[in-house]
């Protein structure tokens, strides 16, 4: 029996090693908290803030497509008519 070693392949099993070793440590770079900072209330004021209006925007438009299902209709639609038989004024 032939050791994998001496395989056709053994070069890239070397460089996959390489590549998984890589990626192992990018991650633990990656996954390491950062030094933790204090944030100004002013800044913490304004992403609760937008995060609110984000979600009522939402909220809004899902309960008008419930309440549009629930009647069955979308409104009325708009028809234009344009009578081209008939001579405009001069």
């Amino acid at each position: 029996m032939a050791s994998r070693e001496h395989r056709d392949g053994g070069l890239v099993r070397t460089f996959k090693l390489i590549t998984l070793v890589v990626l192992v440590a990018l991650a633990a770079t990656i996954v390491q908290p950062a030094r933790a900072e204090a944030m100004e209330p002013m800044t913490i004021l304004t992403i609760v803030g937008i995060a609110v209006g984000v979600v009522l925007i939402i909220v809004v438009v899902v309960i008008a497509n419930i309440r549009e299902r629930q009647t069955g209709s979308a409104g009325e639609p708009v028809s234009v008519a344009l009578d081209t038989g008939a001579p405009q004024g001069l």
